[in-house]
């Protein structure tokens, strides 16, 4: 089953095409064959009636047998009265005399032949052509007309996949960007020159994602409103508990620090619900800058150090490059930082944390890898889903790397997650965004800046 729309035109078109084609050929070719055929007759005629002008005498007498050509035709002129023709072409064939007038046909020698026989006072015409003569004449000369709608039919071919893929292009074009809408790019398909059969589906299609960016937009207020609105009792709460403390008994100090626990994993969530709201929402008017990714990797290591230390993990940032992307430094910073802390949790203590920077094409790389369990094979297309952790007994909100999906897709880039294929244990996290590549001559200028600058 074709399920190309384009292949389905395609040979729906050629097919319909082929077949008139072939229709038309067989036409022609019957037509050519009955018309060549027209002309043989003719032609039997018109020699019939010049030998009835008076050139039958010139006929030989006696002529040889087998002088004549087997597609030539066959000339006997009889006379009243008179047992042998008076004239032939061919004296090895016996016509028979008593044919009716006009055209017949009849068996000499094993052969069919075309008669054509004329009744005169003074003579009987007839003039003789063999069938197979005439077929091979007919066949030939209808076989010719063929020849353009075999080379044609092809062209056509041709012709219609060009122009159904001309004609389908805008519908390419709008599926590409259809399927490029995602939730950090919801903007309606253009309708400018659209066709106006598809102009319903389009009309559909951008009412949907309008009806989708309202969705995900309260979605987003709602996160956002309730975490501002849930800090407030929280961090009263923080308080409330620092100012208990020193009045808690020793029997209930192991209570009251899984209170306090409680206490500091809500206000956790909360600060990551914030951080998912504010990755959700729209560029606005936030200035972008060329952010120094080297720069971010170090204070992402910087950060989750002195947690490392205490757990004896070996963490460091090693094959760094120099690249730049156009982005909100804090967001950057914030996607490269779950990803060091989402490593540091999940790396037993003593392990190994490595992050490395690469550049493949117009990306730029930063690969965190450590030695921890892995995560099953099963669960890692579900490790970017919001409140998904993919083990229960380790600590976390589940929206850390919900969080670093958002920003990579808020800036064109990407993010992914497997477990590593070289024989150890644990996972590779990496994310890429553009690369922001500076012009030589901006670069040369900032460069003569500075070294004026200085020598000022």
């Amino acid at each position: 089953m074709i399920k190309s729309l384009k292949n389905q035109l395609v040979v729906a078109l050629g097919l319909l095409v082929s077949v008139i084609g072939v229709v038309q050929g067989v036409s022609s070719y019957q037509l050519s064959k009955t018309g060549m055929s027209a002309l043989l007759d003719m032609r039997l005629e018109q020699v019939a009636a010049r030998m009835r002008d008076g050139f039958a005498e010139g006929i030989p007498t006696n002529p040889a047998r087998g002088s004549q050509d087997d597609r030539d035709v066959v000339v006997v002129v009889w006379k009243p009265g008179e047992a042998l023709p008076f004239r032939t072409t061919d004296p090895s064939a016996h016509f028979p005399r008593d044919a009716q007038p006009g055209f017949s046909g009849v068996t000499v020698n094993d052969e069919l032949w075309r008669i054509f026989t004329r009744q005169e006072p003074t003579m009987t015409i007839q003039v003789a052509q063999r069938s197979s003569v005439r077929r091979e004449i007919t066949q030939e000369a209808a076989t010719v007309t063929l020849w353009p709608i075999a080379v044609l039919l092809p062209l056509v071919w041709i012709a219609v996949a060009l122009v159904v893929r001309r004609s389908l292009r805008q519908l390419t074009q709008l599926g590409a960007e259809a399927q490029a809408i995602d939730a950090a790019h919801l903007q309606p398909l253009p309708t400018v020159g659209v066709p106006t059969e598809i102009a319903p589906f389009i009309h559909s299609i951008n009412t949907m994602i309008e009806r989708l960016a309202m969705s995900i937009e309260k979605e987003r207020k709602f996160i956002a409103d309730a975490a501002h609105e849930l800090r407030t009792p929280l961090t009263a709460l923080q308080l409330q508990a620092d100012n208990l403390a020193p009045h808690i008994v020793a029997g209930n100090q192991e209570r009251f620090q899984e209170l306090r626990k409680g206490i500091t994993r809500s206000g956790s969530l909360i600060t990551q619900l914030l951080r998912m709201a504010r990755a959700d929402a729209p560029m606005g008017g936030a200035p972008l800058t060329r952010v120094d990714l080297a720069e971010v990797v170090t204070g992402a290591v910087a950060d989750v150090l002195p947690i490392a230390l205490a757990r004896g993990l070996d963490i460091g940032a090693e094959e760094m490059v120099s690249a730049h992307v156009r982005a909100i430094e804090t967001d950057i910073g914030m996607a490269v930082k779950n990803l060091v802390s989402n490593a540091v949790r999940y790396t037993p203590d003593g392990g190994t944390i490595d992050l490395h920077m690469r550049r493949d094409g117009d990306m730029v790389w930063v690969d965190v890898i450590d030695n921890g369990p892995g995560i099953d094979e099963a669960l890692l297309p579900r490790v970017f889903d919001r409140f998904f952790r993919a083990n229960p007994d380790i600590e976390g909100s589940g929206l850390g790397l919900s969080i670093v999906k958002a920003i990579a897709a808020r800036y064109g880039g990407d993010v992914t997650l497997r477990n590593r294929d070289d024989g150890q244990s644990g996972i590779v996290a990496s994310i890429g965004f553009p690369v922001e590549e500076v012009p030589e001559r901006a670069a040369a200028a900032a460069s003569a800046s500075v070294s004026t600058s200085a020598s000022a």
